[in-house]
C-alpha cells in the first residue's frame, strides 16, 4: 500500500563528527527522491592520525548497525580522515567495509576525485579548513585520478573551532576562500571546497556564475556518486555542475 512512499535505496555513511546538521540537511535537498541516508557519527575530535584510529576502533561494530538498517551502499564519510592516514590505509578501510558488508564500499574523497574528473578539471585548487600537510596527501588522491593541485585556499580550524561557527558564517567563509582561490589561481579548470560541515552548495552555485568554471563539493559528489553506483542517479538542472553531471 505504501510502496511509493518507502525509500527505495539507502546509503550507510559513517560521518566523522560527533553531531550530524549541516550535512544531513544538504543531503536532502540534493538527493532524488526516495533515496535515504543512514548516518552514524563517529566522534572525531581533532585532525591527527591517533584520533582517526580511535574513532575506527569499533569499525565494525558500525558497519553491522548500518547493515541492520539495511543500507544499499557503505560510504566512509568526510575528506579529513583518509587524508590523514594516507591513500593505503584508506583503501585497505574500503576494502574491508565491502568484505564485512558484502555491499559496495566508498568513500567522500573517491566521490570528489571522480566529480572533478567528469566534469573536466585537470588542474584544481583546494578550497578548505584543513593543514597544509592534509592538503598534501588530498593532492595525492588527486594526482591518482589524473588531476593537478595547483594551490591551496585554506583558513586552518580545528573541528572543535569549526562545528561552532554558524550555517551562515561558514558559508560566507566557504565563499570568500572560494574567491579567493579562483582570483589567486586564474589558471585552474575548478575548485574543491572540502568540508561537510558548511552548507557549500549554494555557494557553489554563487561562484560557477561568477568565474564561470564548476565547484566540486563533498555533498554533491556523494550524492551523485552513491547514486550512480546503485544506478539511481539522474543529473538535473538548477543546481551545481556536479549535480547536473550524468
Amino acid at each position: 500500500m505504501f510502496t511509493q512512499s518507502a525509500p527505495q535505496h539507502k546509503i550507510g555513511f559513517l560521518k566523522p563528527l560527533g553531531v550530524i546538521d549541516n550535512a544531513a540537511y544538504e543531503f536532502y535537498r540534493l538527493a532524488p527522491r526516495g533515496v535515504m541516508a543512514v548516518m552514524i557519527p563517529i566522534g572525531l575530535g581533532e585532525f591527527s592520525a591517533r584520533d582517526v584510529e580511535r574513532v575506527f576502533a569499533p569499525l565494525d561494530s558500525y558497519l553491522d548497525t548500518l547493515m541492520e538498517r539495511g543500507v544499499d551502499i557503505v560510504v566512509q564519510s568526510g575528506t579529513p580522515l583518509p587524508i590523514l592516514i594516507g591513500m593505503e590505509a584508506h583503501d585497505r578501510m574500503l576494502e574491508h567495509m565491502a568484505k564485512r558488508t558484502g555491499k559496495i564500499a566508498t568513500s567522500t574523497v573517491n566521490a570528489v576525485v571522480n566529480g572533478a574528473r567528469d566534469v573536466g578539471i585537470r588542474k584544481i585548487v583546494h578550497v578548505n579548513k584543513w593543514t597544509d600537510a592534509m592538503n598534501s596527501v588530498l593532492a595525492d588522491f588527486y594526482a591518482r585520478g589524473g588531476i593537478e593541485t595547483i594551490g591551496v585556499s585554506s583558513k586552518q580550524l580545528s573541528p572543535a573551532e569549526f562545528v561552532k561557527i554558524s550555517s551562515q558564517d561558514n558559508m560566507r567563509l566557504a565563499y570568500e576562500l572560494g574567491r579567493r582561490a579562483f582570483l589567486d589561481f586564474p589558471s585552474c579548470d575548478g575548485i574543491y571546497m572540502g568540508g561537510g560541515a558548511w552548507i557549500a552548495e549554494p555557494v557553489a552555485k554563487q561562484l560557477e556564475v561568477e568565474f564561470g568554471k564548476p565547484v566540486i563539493c563533498n555533498t554533491a559528489a556523494m550524492v551523485r556518486e552513491a547514486c550512480k553506483l546503485l544506478g539511481a542517479w539522474e543529473p538535473r538542472a538548477g543546481d551545481s555542475r556536479m549535480m547536473a553531471t550524468a
